[in-house]
């Protein structure tokens, strides 16, 4: 009589395999994310070199002469300031430094003082026409520049703004401060309300409890406000084209177009200028995202 076969190996406990699959199921979620960790990391670094490339190029041939830029060859066989020492040597460009780092200092101050007030008071009080208010700020932020770019050059000419550099100044506001209600209004409306309330009890006033309470707290947004208004106004190029004429008024956008009239395309003096419009704004970063880490911690209660 034929018996029957069984298997002659031993089950495992329920425990044991249940851990078992527990332990293949997580070596198979790390293998997982380690490879969407290469992945990502992998287009990141692709990404700054494509976005790099063109600044390094920019910076390495502003130190070249231009026979050497035209010879294509990568790596440079002479380095020299010589680029800088003919751009500072005319004067327009020192000129057109000092008018570009006056209007952009001015008007970012100006934005950034302006533009607090303007989002405290839509953020914390109640008034007839807030909400038209708040809607006409972002209306505006639909319409395109080059739409009232015209009625801005017809009513500075006719108020005798136009070709001063406080009328591009005041252009400039035009430009910066509604965005820049909007960026605060945000802001502050994740700031809670008893952190105030709390203060003006302990008997600080309304006016005490926003620089003692809220400005602190509102530090990350003020520097980025604050950043963006001076890029704005530093790199600002059609408006101050509509507006200025005069050789001592431009801005160093507009002087750009002397290099090129005078030296024709001379490359290694106009990649030279193009450092002297980018390296504030590179320093300029840096100081914006050493404060943003500084302040990232800073915080209050929650409602």
């Amino acid at each position: 009589m034929m018996g029957i076969t069984r298997d002659a190996r031993p089950s495992l406990p329920p425990a044991v395999v249940s851990q078992d699959n527990r332990l293949r199921r997580t070596s198979e979620s790390k293998d997982r994310r380690a490879r969407q960790t290469i992945f990502v990391a992998g287009a990141q670094t692709v990404a700054a070199l494509v976005f790099l490339a063109p600044i390094v190029w920019m910076y390495v041939a502003s130190l070249r002469p231009d026979l050497d830029i035209r010879s294509g060859n990568l790596v440079p066989t002479r380095v020299s300031l010589d680029n800088f020492v003919h751009l500072f040597e005319l004067d327009i460009v020192p000129q057109a430094f000092l008018n570009s780092a006056i209007i952009a200092a001015f008007s970012s101050v100006i934005v950034t003082t302006v533009s607090t007030l303007s989002a405290y008071a839509l953020s914390r009080f109640r008034f007839r026409g807030r909400g038209f208010t708040h809607g006409f700020l972002l209306a505006g932020q639909l319409v395109p520049g080059l739409v009232v770019l015209v009625p801005i050059i017809v009513a500075f000419r006719q108020l005798g703004l136009a070709d001063s550099l406080v009328g591009l100044t005041i252009a400039h506001l035009t430009l910066g401060l509604p965005i820049a209600v909007l960026l605060l209004r945000n802001y502050l409306a994740e700031i809670p309300v008893a952190l105030e309330e709390a203060a003006i009890v302990d008997g600080c006033s309304r006016v005490g409890a926003l620089f003692r309470i809220v400005l602190p707290l509102l530090r990350p947004a003020l520097v980025a406000v604050t950043a963006f208004s001076f890029i704005l106004s530093w790199g600002e190029y059609v408006v101050a084209l509509s507006l200025i004429t005069t050789d001592d008024k431009k801005t160093l956008p507009l002087s750009m177009q002397y290099l090129f009239q005078l030296y024709g395309v001379d490359l290694g003096v106009v990649m030279a200028f193009g450092v002297i419009i980018s390296l504030p704004v590179a320093v300029l970063f840096m100081f914006i995202q050493r404060s943003f880490v500084s302040n990232l911690g800073t915080g209050g209660i929650k409602e």
